[in-house]
């Protein structure tokens, strides 16, 4: 969820990078009803806030010029409030967490269409290794999904003297049903530019990226397909800084520019993301 795309970060390698390491923090406060694209009074709301701190371990792996591999690693910490009185009188509100291992993504890559490897396919799958039953959360807002999806993606940069471009996607479609439940397709696409020129701080490098999502609706006996499905797009202004020839720190600050959800859903107003990364060069 909410892939960074750095410039030269996971899934963006470069001619001269063997790998890259990279430990993300991204915290998403759910707080905001909607209905469709309109904002809705928090009362109209059966649930009241989904607030999750997201710890992603990513690995990428270039073996030679033509193949690759990378993994995602979660570590979730969520909470969700709800009313379990909804419509029935006085607000009862119940605060449910749970914390754990996510869903671990592995991905093969193919980067021989050009020898600096500027373009890639990417195939792989994400794996049932989140919990999905835990007490107080719905199917839909647990950490793991319980099934194993496909994902099929690709990216692609380029570079123009000073200034860099980047652009990327992902499309995940479950195989399987899991206990009556069986998660949305989605895409997920990114595209961004960066400066690399900036004399008056050296080793820094604004960028600013836009990142979209189409999800469907969840479907099976234990899904709510009504509660379910959405389309968004961030704007996503950020710098990384290089330490060195190895290290590298970068932060992004995502800003919602269009948010539409099935039913009545909760959307985050801002996301906040830091990591940094390693190369191995």
């Amino acid at each position: 969820m909410f892939d960074q795309g750095l410039p030269s970060g996971l899934g963006l390698p470069s001619g001269g990078s063997k790998g890259v390491f990279n430990l993300q923090e991204t915290f998403l406060d759910q707080n905001k009803p909607m209905s469709g694209t309109s904002s809705l009074p928090i009362s109209q709301s059966q649930d009241k806030e989904i607030k999750t701190q997201f710890t992603n371990m990513n690995v990428q792996y270039n073996f030679n010029h033509e193949w690759g591999m990378m993994a995602m690693i979660p570590y979730w910490h969520r909470t969700f409030s709800s009313d379990t009185n909804f419509g029935l009188g006085s607000p009862v509100i119940q605060n449910s967490q749970t914390r754990g291992l996510g869903d671990i993504r592995v991905m093969g890559m193919y980067t021989g269409f050009s020898d600096d490897l500027s373009s890639g396919l990417l195939v792989g799958l994400k794996l049932p290794t989140g919990n999905f039953n835990a007490v107080g959360f719905d199917r839909d807002t647990q950490i793991g999904s319980g099934t194993t999806d496909a994902l099929l993606g690709g990216y692609k940069v380029g570079q123009l003297k000073y200034w860099g471009w980047y652009t990327q996607g992902i499309y995940r479609r479950a195989l399987d049903v899991r206990n009556g439940y069986r998660p949305g397709d989605s895409l997920q696409l990114l595209t961004g530019v960066h400066y690399d020129n900036l004399r008056a701080i050296p080793g820094l490098i604004p960028f600013i990226q836009l990142n979209g999502t189409i999800r469907y609706a969840d479907t099976g006996i234990n899904s709510n397909p009504y509660y379910t499905g959405l389309r968004t797009l961030y704007i996503a202004p950020g710098v990384m800084y290089n330490l060195n020839r190895h290290w590298q720190l970068n932060t992004l600050f995502y800003i919602p520019v269009y948010q539409e959800v099935s039913g009545i859903q909760l959307v985050p107003q801002q996301i906040l993301s830091m990591g940094v990364s390693y190369n191995f060069n």
